[in-house]
């Protein structure tokens, strides 16, 4: 069960590294729906450096093989749509030192890098357990894979924030699940 949660939190997990300055400074807090337009954002590129790092371990009918030109072009437009809101929660994460930078300039950054620094820990023997973990989320909408993401990990990291590069607003700030659409 660990090793599940901790393929479905990868996404969490490796933005810390992108953030160490942040990390430094007062966590800041992202309400669900910005951390949930963040992690729409970046699925897609996370999804192809999983793949990237897990390909030669994995058997060719795996999902991060064969089935991820699908998943990740099913993703793309979701992630699109997700980047403005997205760019200001990770204004947030990143602080003064995202100030004044063009969006346009940053967008084919953010991604892919943090891709990178999740796959950097990537071990040959996760990727069986990452590849079924995305395997059983495939099947759901993008923003349900996000939203499902964010709980997970306001769950896992409400127990080590010091791995997180931030946090869940608290639910009191939050409107009530009978509320939602």
């Amino acid at each position: 069960m660990k090793k599940v949660m901790g393929a479905a939190i990868a996404l969490w997990m490796g933005m810390a590294a992108t953030t160490a300055q942040a990390a430094a400074e007062a966590q800041p807090c992202l309400t669900e729906a910005e951390a949930q337009s963040l992690i729409t954002a970046v699925l897609p590129d996370v999804f192809q450096q999983f793949g990237r790092t897990c390909s030669n371990v994995l058997p060719e009918n795996a999902t991060l093989r064969g089935g991820l030109p699908p998943l990740v072009a099913r993703y793309q437009a979701p992630a699109d749509l997700a980047w403005p809101q997205a760019m200001a929660a990770f204004g947030k994460v990143g602080g003064k030192d995202m100030a004044g930078i063009d969006p346009k300039l940053i967008r084919p950054m953010v991604g892919p890098m943090i891709a990178g620094a999740i796959a950097q820990d990537i071990k040959p023997r996760d990727c069986a357990t990452i590849d079924r973990a995305i395997g059983l989320m495939s099947p759901l909408p993008p923003a349900n894979t996000a939203g499902l993401i964010v709980l997970l990990a306001s769950v896992a990291g409400g127990k080590d924030k010091k791995d997180s590069p931030f946090t869940i607003c608290p639910a009191a700030a939050a409107v009530p699940a009978a509320a939602r659409p």
